[in-house]
């Protein structure tokens, strides 16, 4: 069988239509991603538009039908329309029904107009720039979601940019050809390039939005994998990841690198005596808050029940105690509102200080939480710390409420002992 303009017209067909059942039962496997569907109704719209244009077509003398159809032309435009709705759902934008009606509509409103539908230039013209605009606007919605880190969007705008430069270029190539002056119709050699295009084009976009909505699959997996659902920030797993990893450039810039254990107090009075969804508020408001005091870019995770940790590079222990002690009372005073019949929510911390290199994050965390023991015993609502190498440090919190002048003495008393040891 000959590789003519017919054959291909009917593998793009098949082919168009096979994508497109394909990205629907893709996106019927996987609620959570609906632009499959789009996109696979899309193709399939695509297939009848281009199947109805070829079966209208009356011979090779009339080949150019298959490009010039008004009711197959309304189809693809149509295509192009949901394959631009899409996108809009796979980020997570309002769709909007004149993405899908407004080119067909105004293709269908031309082709009534006199004069219109017998000029074979014109429609074209027409039908080319509509589809271009169409290709465009599809790829300017994926590039608005390029903050999300998934490879195969970058190829995916580049198709489609490039579809709407090869169906604007059409335009003057074909109007100059000479056959296209005289009959009106397309010359082979230019069909069989748009035909075969349009195949290459169906392909690669379908793989393309597979991929896409694998590795959001993938990358939605990986974040549930690493995130703690209650409290929305990293949970064990990341932690210990990530803090190795600043314990590797630890190795090499040598920056003292502080390492903190929170413990939430009396957590479990909060529970039975407020409630599980009063308890799990508190965590919810913790997490908050101590992201808000150590800033976005700072590691901190709840590693398990009402614990969390942070690890993060400081300049020296007094740095990091200022840091710990600021979540403290920036806690106490944001859970207030939760206080009942004396119990306040609050936290205890342990926090120790890595100034040379050599430890495991492991050895880390058991040395914070010791000073997190100590803080328990020493009445809670306090920072403790313990150095490395048995080297302990102890440096006892400040209150949020101090009801003497006799307190305040012995807090500045401490705190003068404190640096004296360092």
């Amino acid at each position: 069988m000959s590789l003519d303009v017919e054959t291909l017209s009917v593998v793009t067909v098949f082919v168009t239509a096979l994508v497109g059942a394909l990205l629907v039962f893709a996106g019927l496997q996987n609620r959570s991603i609906r632009a499959p569907v789009w996109w696979g109704a899309a193709h399939i719209v695509n297939a009848t538009g281009l199947a109805l244009g070829l079966a209208l077509s009356r011979g090779p003398a009339s080949a150019a039908d298959f490009v010039t159809s008004d009711l197959g032309n309304t189809l693809i435009l149509m295509g192009y329309g949901l394959t631009l709705s899409g996108a809009r759902v796979f980020d997570g934008r309002k769709n909007r029904l004149a993405s899908v009606a407004l080119a067909p509509a105004l293709w269908l409103i031309l082709c009534l107009v006199p004069g219109f539908a017998d000029n074979a230039e014109l429609k074209f013209t027409v039908i080319s720039v509509l589809l271009a605009l169409l290709a465009l606007r599809t790829a300017l919605e994926l590039w608005r979601g390029r903050d999300e880190a998934l490879m195969s969007r970058w190829p995916c705008v580049v198709v489609l940019l490039a579809q709407a430069c090869v169906l604007t270029g059409r335009v003057p190539l074909a109007l100059l050809s000479e056959s296209f002056q005289n009959g009106g119709a397309l010359p082979g050699a230019s069909l069989t390039i748009i035909t075969f295009g349009t195949l290459l084009f169906t392909v690669i976009l379908a793989f393309l939005e597979l991929n896409m909505t694998k590795e959001r699959t993938e990358l939605k997996h990986m974040i549930n994998s690493l995130v703690d659902p209650l409290s929305g920030v990293a949970n064990r797993r990341a932690f210990l990841e990530r803090a190795s990893h600043l314990l590797g450039r630890h190795e090499t810039d040598h920056e003292p690198l502080a390492v903190l254990l929170f413990d939430l107090d009396h957590f479990k009075q909060i529970n039975d005596r407020l409630g599980h969804a009063t308890g799990d508020a508190v965590l919810q408001l913790f997490a908050t808050t101590a992201t808000a005091t150590l800033g976005a870019d700072i590691l901190f995770a709840r590693i398990g029940g009402e614990e969390f940790a942070s690890c993060m590079p400081v300049g020296d222990l007094d740095e990091a105690y200022a840091v710990a002690d600021r979540v403290r009372r920036n806690f106490a005073a944001a859970a207030a509102r939760f206080g009942s019949e004396g119990l306040l929510p609050s936290v205890s911390i342990g926090l120790t200080l890595l100034r040379e290199p050599g430890m495991a994050v492991g050895s880390l965390l058991s040395i914070a939480d010791r000073a997190l023991y100590r803080a328990k015993e020493l009445g809670r609502n306090r920072v403790e710390t313990e150095m490395p190498a048995a080297e302990l440090v102890t440096v006892p919190s400040i209150v949020p409420i101090i009801g003497s002048e006799r307190a305040v003495a012995a807090m500045h008393k401490n705190a003068r002992r404190w640096r004296a040891a360092l």
